[in-house]
């Protein structure tokens, strides 16, 4: 590694940190909910319904977060979310009602979307074109290894007491201390070319649609994960242990699948990643019919976790392909917008199933999405040729719990040689 990245990293250390801090906290909330609301004998279709009112805020966010950065500042504007995250984690033992929840959870999803917004932002600004790539690998490290840990501290306390919540509650208010205390300046988060939804569809239905599956697969696993771990017999433990391999899954297996997508249609890659996922799913679900030992339930969770997560950035990567470059900020914006809606659907949907017919159905529903959208890739590709490989822009790894990563991403610097769109 070069001197400059060296030196680029030293003096974002502090953001990283303060990244760190607040996905651990947000990540273990979001597995001691699901199991609070398993151990007070919730319906799971309820469970599902406050899980993904997470995604909602988190729509809202993106869309609106911004706004409340430019007015008030990216220093004060990180603060204000921090403390209104880590106020709303105390609140939920204060305040055991559905309804509570539900708001609760939409706010918690707003304020992470400010908060990522916020240090990408400031990351961007003291990166150069040149590193800017690499700056986001450590990034995209330090949010997998967070969520990863966050995920296994559930073990350390009592699910019922209120210790877990004090503890996520106090590792967000921690992430404010590197940011409140940090010497850089104000970033600018820049203004993009409006683009419409439609208009997206246009450039790129593959890209489009996926994004909405994406969000279908990665919020009902995020959301009902744990509880359909927890019916199958599972213990606290070993749902939490199921959860980060999963994750780090996702983080291994990110490499491999951009080197094939950089290097073959990414349709086909993206195909085949859908039909891994399904295949991994039905396996899993033959495991746990089965009754076959928990290591095999753990071995598949690797792959599994790897496709899924590589759904979201194949369908960015394969967007951008047929945009200009002046669009991809306004595009990815409008992706995390589809994204969202899927993401607060999916659980909808899979807990209503596992609520009819059992926890196999989770599996089952993650299955069929993921089939029946490689049938729609397979048939676009029968349709329209696929880009040559010099005229594709690079695959770059994005996180799918909170797939905001924009203004880190080295696809969006300005370049006047833009393509116009094409239909893919």
């Amino acid at each position: 590694m070069s001197q400059n990245v060296r030196e680029v990293l030293a003096s974002v250390k502090s953001l990283l940190g303060g990244t760190a801090a607040f996905m651990i906290g947000n990540s273990l909330l979001g597995v001691v909910l699901p199991l609070r609301m398993e151990a007070a004998g919730y319906p799971v279709a309820l469970t599902g319904a406050i899980m993904a009112a997470y995604y909602f805020g988190l729509a809202l966010g993106g869309l609106r977060a911004k706004r409340i950065i430019f007015r008030i500042g990216h220093i004060r504007a990180f603060a204000v979310f921090a403390a209104l995250t880590a106020a709303t984690t105390l609140a939920y033992d204060a305040f055991f009602d559905p309804a509570a929840w539900l708001i609760f959870r939409i706010v918690n999803g707003f304020c992470i979307a400010g908060l990522t917004a916020t240090t990408e932002s400031w990351l961007n600004t003291r990166s150069s074109n040149e590193t800017r790539g690499r700056v986001l690998g450590f990034y995209m490290l330090t949010f997998y290894l967070a969520i990863a840990a966050g995920q296994s501290l559930v073990n350390i306390a009592d699910v019922g007491a209120p210790d877990l919540f004090m503890l996520a509650a106090s590792l967000i208010g921690l992430s404010l201390i590197p940011v409140a205390m940090t010497s850089l300046g104000e970033p600018n988060l820049g203004d993009s070319r409006p683009l419409s939804v439609s208009n997206l569809y246009s450039a790129s239905p593959v890209g489009t649609v996926g994004a909405g599956v994406a969000g279908l697969m990665v919020g009902s696993f995020y959301a009902l994960a744990v509880v359909f771990a927890l019916q199958i017999g599972l213990s606290v433990s070993q749902a939490a242990l199921f959860m980060s391999v999963v994750v780090l899954g996702g983080l291994v297996l990110q490499v491999p699948v951009g080197m094939l997508a950089d290097r073959y249609d990414r349709r086909i890659v993206m195909s085949g990643a859908l039909i891994a996922v399904g295949a991994t799913w039905a396996t899993l679900a033959g495991i746990v019919a089965s009754e076959l030992p928990f290591v095999a339930l753990l071995a598949m969770a690797v792959p599994f976790g790897g496709a899924m997560s590589s759904v979201y950035p194949l369908c960015v990567a394969q967007t951008f392909d047929h945009l200009k470059r002046k669009y991809y900020i306004a595009a990815a914006g409008r992706l995390l917008m589809v994204y969202s809606v899927g993401a607060t659907t999916g659980p909808l949907i899979a807990s209503a199933l596992m609520a009819l017919y059992g926890p196999s159905s989770f599996f089952l529903f993650e299955a069929m999405i993921a089939v029946l959208y490689a049938v729609f890739v397979l048939v676009r590709v029968s349709q329209r040729p696929s880009l040559p490989a010099d005229r594709q822009e690079k695959y770059v790894p994005l996180p799918d719990v909170t797939p905001i990563v924009m203004a880190l991403d080295p696809r969006t610097e300005p370049d006047s040689q833009d393509e116009d769109q094409q239909e893919g």
